[in-house]
């Protein structure tokens, strides 16, 4: 996001009125960023206040092409100049929130959260995080709101556009300007559009797929410039953009995002950016304005406060302290703003400001990288990824039995499914001394002929190649009969049940084509059915896995805690949770498993008499965490869950 602090009254009298002081713009800031306060707050009723990240993209790209512009026409624009405005505005107070930062996260993440802290770290103070995060983001990386630099990925894509734009707009003679920019939002949001169903974290993080945003500010920026706008005052389109505005965020998720709701909001940003605002100068004008004078700070501010807490807590943030938070922000942003920001604004850009402004993030980014070196890693292990044989295991598109993939050269078992089969391969290599071959997908289960779809990170075009997938499993059997078992394992969730932004649905093959359906137990009964039967008609004995107990909370993080001392708070400190609990949040799935066992169509092997004894389930035995995250088994969990239910014997009896 970019809320970038207002130009100075100087700028002001220099340029255009794509650039003067206008209130209307710090409410804009101002509305922005309380969308985005409430959003990362968890209040009720603005699912969709994420976008205020968009508002700011729009505001920041008509603000700085507006400056650039008029500079130009005016022959006053130099690239020394532009970048030494932009290092006032920027820098000081994103090194102060980075600084303070630093020296908070030892005592509040645990060592695998503060690894990945050190990497954002240094990727925030270079302005690259975005690429940072984006290289974090898989199916098996932490949560999003533990990271405390999560938020610095929008300063990172403004920092990199306004590397380019100064140079693009400096090429073109004034005639072209225009029609660049129209041209790069054009390229843009095509690349946008290209990527969201294929590769939606690139499409989120990067700047390609995000510059049509900040261009389309830039395109009403000259276009007001140029006075080929006119003044618009408070009429019925304003006000129909910022209820859109507010529509959007209140109807919105972050599944799809940037797509449809991110185009609205961006285009009604356009509307609301063209000057002619009347503002009053009453008590809500000057609130306004109070508040998008201080947004910068206040983005900067808020998230670290909002991860930390996450990362204490295990479960839920409490309501209460959310609000103390909040209220937090504001004094700190305050603070900030006045000390830093304020303070810091007539800074000279000389050799030993610029020697200062390297030596901090040096000096920053090295100690904290020494102290990661020094942090205890116990228990870290546990908590890694448990990808089965190896990470390549997890296929993208249809099954080549790679080296990396096989146990052994002529392996006799196969595990198939997604992820919840990945973290079954430890303990059943153990089981079957003849070797195992891993065919898993994530999120995809072994059901032939459907697959599920949520329309953002796992699109229909996702879900047809799981099907491929699933189709080119088979077809590995049907070539190597020395493979004698089959043990298949999914979560089952996406095929059964709804999640908060995830608005699943099921892909069916029909003929030649596709048909999307709504969640329904029996066409997932039928699809496992087609693929016991199909393994079972080529000679193989088949059987499946249950997921085990969870409840969507991660508790092996919060045994990882425990064990390196970190605080911890919330309902369950004990990093317990109770098999009653477990029961009612997995009742559609367990309702699901209850009708395969009824009707015999396969033999099922659960967890839940192992690891839920005396009706509480345990997440750790002795100095081993069985979780590697909130439902996914560890290495060393696996492994002594295997040994203690005798998986060898246990195939050997159920496979049928």
């Amino acid at each position: 996001m970019g809320p970038w602090p207002v130009p100075t009254a100087a700028e002001h009298r220099m340029t255009a009125p794509a650039t003067s002081h206008r209130q209307d713009i710090q409410g804009l800031r101002a509305i922005a960023i309380l969308l985005v306060l409430v959003h990362h707050a968890r209040l009720p009723g603005l699912p969709g206040g994420f976008l205020g990240v968009d508002m700011f993209f729009v505001i920041s790209g008509y603000l700085m092409a507006g400056l650039i512009d008029n500079r130009l026409n005016s022959e006053i624009f130099t690239l020394k100049d532009f970048y030494a405005r932009r290092i006032r505005r920027l820098f000081p107070a994103a090194y102060a929130t980075l600084t303070l930062t630093a020296l908070a996260a030892p005592w509040l993440l645990d060592s695998v959260e503060y690894g990945n802290f050190v990497k954002q770290l240094a990727g925030s103070f270079a302005f690259v995080v975005n690429i940072v995060l984006w290289k974090q983001t898989d199916y098996f990386s932490t949560a999003a709101e533990l990271k405390p630099l999560l938020h610095m990925w929008s300063l990172a894509v403004e920092e990199q556009y306004y590397l380019g734009l100064p140079l693009l707009l400096l090429l073109c003679p004034k005639w072209l300007r225009l029609w660049a920019i129209l041209a790069l939002v054009a390229v843009s949001a095509a690349a946008c559009a290209y990527l969201l169903p294929r590769a939606p974290s690139a499409a989120f993080y990067m700047l390609p797929t995000r510059a049509w945003e900040l261009g389309l500010g830039g395109i009403v920026a000259i276009l007001v410039n140029r006075q080929a706008i006119p003044a618009m005052p408070a009429t019925a389109a304003r006000l129909a953009s910022l209820a859109a505005i507010l529509m959007v965020a209140m109807l919105s998720s972050e599944n799809g995002h940037p797509g449809i709701p991110a185009a609205i909001v961006c285009l009604a940003t356009c509307i609301l950016m063209v000057p002619g605002a009347n503002w009053r100068d009453h008590a809500a004008a000057k609130a306004a304005s109070f508040v998008g004078d201080r947004s910068y700070s206040l983005y900067l501010i808020h998230w670290p406060l909002f991860a930390f807490a996450n990362n204490l807590f295990i479960g839920a943030v409490p309501l209460w302290v959310r609000l103390t938070l909040l209220a937090l922000c504001f004094l700190m942003a305050e603070a900030q703003y006045r000390w830093v920001e304020q303070s810091l604004r007539a800074m000279k850009i000389t050799a030993k400001s610029i020697a200062l402004l390297i030596a901090v993030p040096v000096v920053v980014v090295s100690a904290s990288l020494v102290w990661s070196r020094l942090m205890p890693q116990a228990g870290a292990a546990d908590h890694a990824p448990n990808e089965g044989l190896s990470a390549q295991c997890g296929y993208k598109a249809d099954f080549i039995p790679l080296p990396a993939c096989l146990s052994t050269a002529q392996p006799d078992t196969l595990v198939w499914g997604d992820s919840f089969a990945m973290h079954l391969v430890d303990g059943v290599r153990q089981a079957a001394p003849g070797g195992v071959v891993q065919a898993t997908m994530m999120v995809c289960a072994p059901l032939m002929g459907i697959a599920p779809s949520d329309g953002g990170l796992y699109p229909q075009l996702w879900a047809q190649k799981c099907i491929a997938f699933n189709d080119s499993v088979l077809a590995y059997l049907q070539k190597n009969p020395q493979v004698k078992t089959v043990i298949l394992s999914s979560i089952l969730i996406p095929y059964l049940e709804q999640e908060p932004g995830k608005p699943w649905a099921l892909v069916e093959r029909k003929g030649n084509g596709f048909a999307r359906s709504a969640q329904d137990p029996a066409i997932v009964l039928a699809a496992l059915q087609r693929t016991i039967t199909a393994v079972r008609a080529l000679g193989r004995k088949v059987v499946l896995f249950a997921p085990p107990p969870s409840v969507d909370i991660d508790f092996s993080r919060c045994q990882l805690r425990h064990i390196q001392g970190k605080p911890i708070a919330g309902a369950n400190r004990d990093c317990t949770f109770s098999k009653a609990e477990y029961q009612i949040h997995r009742q559609k799935v367990l309702r699901f498993l209850k009708a395969v066992e009824a009707q015999k169509i396969i033999s099922v092997i659960g967890f839940d008499a192992t690891l839920c004894p005396g009706g509480r389930c345990q997440t750790r035995w002795g100095n081993t965490i069985l979780y590697a995250d909130h439902a996914h088994l560890s290495r060393a969990g696996v492994n002594a869950i295997a040994t203690r239910m005798n998986w060898q014997r246990l195939i050997g009896e159920r496979a049928r």
